[in-house]
């Protein structure tokens, strides 16, 4: 089996936004020539999906489509708190977040007829759509803060008999249990249409993975952004897999501290079974948890392939590597 490498690209080393075509073609070939096979592009940052294509078919990529629940829905619904909770939980936590409620029924309406248009305008041009950011927010800061949105609201008084839980309720096991399944079915029906979409239109369905799935190390210190756990935030991942929902799961295990990245591939390996061909693990080379070497990146290469997967693919803030790191890839590509 070929050992695969793919980027998250963004085009941040694109200047020109009037004419991006060349220096996306320039920055392509030099992946390809590199060996990576596949870029995992952001749409929101992408200027022309057009060039973008055209330039990764010169250099020999293929596209995944990286798209979020937001992506492409007017005025999405986003986690609804008081005030006062928004300051409690920055106070504790060093952080705010607001994203996208995945209960709201009216951000899947928003979500699917975008990733719709997508399809069908630039299927034969993509090989997939890559889904990130689909589950809800951070699980610390949604552990005593459940969205209050109006979707949320009607769903508390349906099971909980009130329009908010209250804190004492929050504590209660079984309170806990239903807000967890709400999330993750929530989510589920987002999964489930995005892959019936998908395979209307002949592409694969791929999602960026939270790294901690159930209890893998994570970052708890303020200021928290942590990496799960996954099923906390209604992202059930190892579920999808085995109902035959996604085509690709790329978990973000950025840790800079191999001895923690290899802990976290142990859990994937150990979660995915005989499954561990859909699973490309995910290496930052310069991210929000810092930087890995080039002998780093090669180490945790090394790790990943020993392990049989499929392939690696690589998170960089800048999308620039350097020469050192092209030769890292050239030594495990193929």
């Amino acid at each position: 089996m070929s050992f695969k490498l793919k980027i998250w690209d963004h085009c941040r080393y694109v200047t020109n936004k009037g004419r991006p075509y060349d220096e996306m073609a320039r920055h392509l070939e030099t992946m390809g020539k590199a060996g990576i096979t596949s870029t995992i592009i952001y749409m929101p940052e992408v200027i022309s999906l057009d060039d973008y294509c055209r330039a990764a078919k010169e250099a020999g990529l293929a596209v995944e489509a990286r798209i979020f629940p937001a992506w492409g829905v007017e005025d999405p619904v986003l986690r609804t708190l008081p005030p006062a909770e928004w300051e409690e939980m920055e106070k504790r936590f060093g952080i705010k977040l607001a994203g996208t409620c995945g209960n709201h029924p009216r951000n899947r309406a928003g979500f699917l007829a975008a990733a719709e248009a997508l399809a069908a305008e630039y299927a034969g041009r993509i090989e997939a759509l890559h889904l990130d950011f689909i589950r809800n927010d951070n699980a610390l800061l949604l552990a005593d803060s459940p969205c209050q949105c109006d979707a949320c609201q009607a769903l508390y008084r349906r099971y909980f008999g009130c329009a908010v839980p209250s804190k004492e309720m929050l504590r209660d096991p079984a309170v806990q249990y239903k807000l967890l399944a709400l999330r993750n079915e929530n989510v589920r029906k987002t999964v489930v249409a995005m892959r019936a979409l998908a395979s209307r239109h002949g592409l694969k369905l791929t999602i960026a993975a939270r790294a901690n799935y159930v209890n893998s190390p994570d970052i708890t210190s303020p200021p928290v952004w942590g990496l799960g756990p996954a099923v906390l935030e209604g992202q059930d991942w190892v579920e999808w897999a085995e109902a035959g929902l996604v085509d690709g799961i790329c978990p973000m295990n950025y840790h800079t501290d191999l001895a923690l990245f290899d802990s976290v591939l142990a859990d994937h390996l150990r979660l995915m079974g005989n499954r561990k061909e859909l699973l490309f693990s995910g290496i930052g080379i310069v991210s929000s948890m810092g930087e890995t070497t080039p002998e780093g990146a090669a180490r945790r290469l090394e790790l990943v392939r020993n392990a049989g997967l499929p392939g690696a693919v690589f998170f960089n803030k800048t999308n620039v590597y350097a020469q050192e790191f092209l030769e890292v890839f050239r030594r495990f590509a193929g």
